[in-house]
């Protein structure tokens, strides 16, 4: 029988230990357990609730400011759009002011060839979240790589990803070993990959 029964995710991780403390609980008697045992089994439990409990409350909150944040841009990107137009038309504008406020279209802006995504990474429980620019791509594929593996071995996590944040859930290679992993994206146009590759970034992950 597999030792591997705990999940991956967070809130699959919460679910599984707050069953995982009823069951026990309910089933001390049977086990013949004394009431010191079960108090010893429930501090080892009640901290891992606690924990994904508030990566889980975490990850509601920021969906709803995520929900919250793209209703407002869509009530005032009209108006935004506006004033961006007007600087555009500022007889003091240059492309060098334009470049750097990031205020040209993809005709205009930078060519498909100097695309280059921008990465940051942070382990946390249970996953690696994943942030950063897609800088004037459409969208962008996400690589990763441990670093005790063979040099050049990228394996592609995130498909044509319109948005940040990404949490890559990727197992452990082996469980319960902390591992150096490295992260790569590259910019897609349509269906092609174009552009530089991003920075590596890496970080340590323990699960």
């Amino acid at each position: 029988m597999s030792n591997n029964f705990i999940p991956d995710s967070a809130e699959n991780r919460l679910v599984w230990f707050t069953n995982l403390k009823t069951t026990v609980n309910a089933q001390a008697s049977a086990l013949g357990w004394s009431a010191a045992k079960i108090e010893e089994f429930n501090q080892a439990v009640d901290p891992r609730i606690a924990d994904y409990q508030a990566v889980v409350d975490a990850d509601r909150a920021f969906r709803h400011a995520s929900g919250d944040a793209q209703d407002r841009f869509a009530t005032g990107i009209i108006a935004l759009r506006a004033l961006i137009a007007e600087i555009k038309t500022n007889p003091a504008f240059t492309d060098g002011m334009g470049a750097a406020m990031r205020i040209f279209s993809l005709s205009s802006g930078p060519k498909e060839g100097d695309i280059k995504p921008v990465l940051n990474a942070l382990a946390e429980r249970g996953h690696v979240r994943i942030s950063g620019s897609k800088n004037y791509a459409e969208t962008v594929n996400l690589y990763l790589r441990r670093k005790a593996g063979p040099v050049g071995e990228w394996t592609l996590i995130g498909v044509k990803r319109k948005r940040f944040p990404f949490d890559d859930q990727t197992p452990l290679a082996v469980p319960g070993v902390p591992e150096e992993r490295e992260y790569m994206a590259r910019g897609v146009m349509g269906d092609d990959e174009v552009g530089q590759d991003s920075d590596i970034v890496s970080v340590t992950y323990a699960g």
